[in-house]
C-alpha cells in the first residue's frame, strides 16, 4: 500500500478517528472496509470535513470532524489507522492512489435509517466494570425494545463509556441508529 501523507494527531481528532477505526476491518477484500474515507461535511460549512468507515455490518460517522483537522492537513480521501499509541495519539496514513473503482465508498444512504422510528430510547454505555466476556447490561438494554433484536454485542461495547446515544429502532431486522453529538454509529441486526 503506499501513502502520500502521515499525521500523528491527539486531542479530539483523534478521539474522532478511534471510533471511526472501530468499525473498520482487517483483511477484508474491500479496502473500504479497512480505511476511514473524508469528504466534504454534510454542514455546508466550507472546509469541514466528515469521516466515515464501515466494515459491512456497521457504519460509524463523525460529520463534522474536529476542527483540528486543518491544522493536522488532513485531506479528503481514504486513510488508514496505522498505530493507536497508549497515550491518546493515533497514526494515520492517506492512501496514495484513492481514485481506483474498486475501493469507491458505498452509497451510506442505502443503510440510513429513514422515517419516523417506532420506538426511541438511551443508551449511556456501560459500566468500567463491564469486560467483553460479561455483556449480561448489554443485553439488557435490548430486552427495552418493543420486538427481539439481534445484534453484535461487541459493536455495543465499541461505542464506548460515560456517553449519552440517542437511539432510534425501526423494527427488530432494520438497522439501529444512534447519534451523540457528532456521531452517528449505525448497527445492522444480525439475521438468525
Amino acid at each position: 500500500m503506499k501513502y502520500n501523507a502521515f499525521i500523528d494527531c491527539k486531542g479530539s481528532l483523534a478521539f474522532e478517528l478511534r471510533f471511526l477505526a472501530k468499525a473498520t476491518e482487517k483483511c477484508s477484500r474491500y479496502l473500504y472496509h479497512e480505511n476511514i474515507f473524508i469528504t466534504p461535511s454534510e454542514s455546508g460549512i466550507e472546509g469541514q470535513l466528515r469521516g466515515m468507515a464501515t466494515d459491512g455490518k456497521r457504519l460509524h460517522i463523525v460529520d463534522p470532524l474536529d476542527k483540528s483537522v486543518m491544522a493536522y492537513e488532513m485531506t479528503q480521501g481514504f486513510w488508514r489507522i496505522l498505530k493507536e499509541t497508549r497515550k491518546p495519539v493515533v497514526w494515520a496514513a492517506r492512501l496514495a492512489d484513492t481514485s481506483a473503482d474498486h475501493i469507491n465508498f458505498p452509497d451510506i444512504k442505502r443503510v440510513m435509517p429513514n422515517g419516523e422510528p417506532e420506538y426511541e430510547t438511551e443508551f449511556s454505555g456501560f459500566s468500567h466494570s463491564l469486560t467483553r466476556h460479561n455483556y449480561g447490561q448489554l443485553a439488557k438494554f435490548l430486552h427495552e425494545f418493543p420486538d427481539a433484536t439481534a445484534i453484535n454485542l461487541d459493536y455495543l461495547h465499541d461505542l464506548g463509556t460515560d456517553f449519552n446515544w440517542k437511539v432510534e429502532w425501526y423494527g427488530s431486522q432494520k438497522a439501529l441508529k444512534f447519534t451523540e453529538l457528532n456521531r452517528t454509529a449505525i448497527i445492522m441486526p444480525m439475521y438468525i
